[in-house]
């Protein structure tokens, strides 16, 4: 069993060491000097030493009691000098964690007019600093969620007035190249619409949206994930391995839009089927999505999450949002998801949350 020892005791036990140990040596010394002296004086003498032996058990017992007097000075002063190192420490310890969960007023004083007293102050500085930083913070967020929300409702606005006068002229127009050149631009208007929706949704989760959660079976929500798809004939390349007993889990209906997400992504890089696999890991959920892909290096594992980042464009359409997302509702479930090498190619992402929120 290893003991574990608080700051206090080892400055404690270590003053003591320091104090008592010499001490020790020092009267146990010169006791055995004096014994071994009128060990020889007797012998020299003639004199028996039962004589000299009360003066030595005298002498014994007081030096016994001054070492035990000194032992409890030292055990006072030893208690006072390790309080008045470990208080503050200990105090700057306590306004540590509360700067970490964000209380900015909890600056202890330390008046000792030592280093400890410097660090106190240093420690308010940065509190200071840190809070006024936050501040600015949390007041460049505020404008930014205000920005984006109006940038993407104007913009919106002119989107919608570019693809309607756009299906329009797509119904008046009689020679088919001008019309396909209008489908181009009614579908790159699309993408942008769904650029934009998927900016709001992000800026929503970051904002940390509230979830509606509901016991819910993840089975039943990755059937009708498999559903969707198979209204574009890609169902049939979706293949579910399920367990029997139902998986039930406290989550928002955000959470298939994730699934939605990662199998969206594996049909696209992929031309084989794509494996989806749940798991009951008695306190957790387990959902997998394999695929026999291109595969992602070690080193873009992490990146793929970040919003905008996609390693290959080409043939593939997407935004580069939808793993930040996923990543978000993920989180917000206090759950997580990461990616690994699948065998002999390919990816599996992987979905762990939590049965009760």
């Amino acid at each position: 069993m290893k003991l574990k020892l608080r700051l206090f005791h080892k400055a404690f036990i270590l003053f003591l060491l320091l104090s008592i140990l010499p001490l020790l040596v020092v009267g146990t010394r010169i006791t055995l000097l004096n014994f071994r002296t009128l060990e020889q004086i007797s012998r020299e003498m003639g004199i028996p030493s039962e004589v000299f032996q009360p003066m030595f058990e005298r002498t014994l017992h007081e030096g016994i009691t001054y070492s035990f007097y000194v032992i409890i000075i030292v055990v006072i002063v030893a208690i006072f000098f390790t309080a008045s190192i470990v208080g503050p420490v200990e105090r700057l310890r306590e306004a540590t964690r509360r700067l970490s969960e964000g209380d900015y007023t909890s600056i202890p004083e330390v008046n000792t007019g030592d280093e400890l007293e410097e660090l106190a102050e240093a420690f308010k500085d940065m509190a200071e600093k840190l809070q006024c930083t936050m501040q600015e913070l949390e007041l460049a967020n505020n404008q930014k969620r205000v920005f984006l929300d109006i940038m993407c409702h104007d913009l919106s606005n002119y989107l919608s007035i570019i693809g309607g006068f756009t299906s329009l002229l797509m119904e008046r127009e009689d020679e088919e190249d001008k019309r396909e050149i209008l489908k181009i631009i009614n579908k790159n208007v699309m993408k942008i619409e769904d650029v934009l929706e998927n900016a709001r949704r992000l800026a929503k989760l970051e904002k940390g949206a509230a979830l509606k959660l509901e016991k819910r079976d993840i089975k039943e929500i990755l059937f009708s994930v498999r559903e969707v798809f198979s209204q574009n004939n890609e169902g049939s390349r979706v293949k579910l391995n399920l367990p029997e007993d139902a998986l039930m889990a406290e989550v928002d209906e955000l959470i298939k839009d994730v699934f939605l997400n990662l199998i969206s992504n594996a049909l696209k890089y992929s031309k084989d089927e794509v494996v989806v696999e749940a798991v009951d890991l008695g306190e957790k959920v387990r959902v997998s999505v394999s695929d026999y892909g291109p595969g992602i290096p070690d080193e873009h594992k992490q990146a793929i999450f970040e919003r905008f980042c996609r390693l290959d464009k080409s043939g593939v359409k997407g935004t580069g949002l939808g793993l930040a997302i996923a990543k978000s509702i993920v989180e917000l479930h206090n759950g997580r998801i990461w990616v690994e090498d699948n065998s002999p190619r390919g990816s599996i992402f992987i979905v762990e949350i939590p049965k009760r929120q």
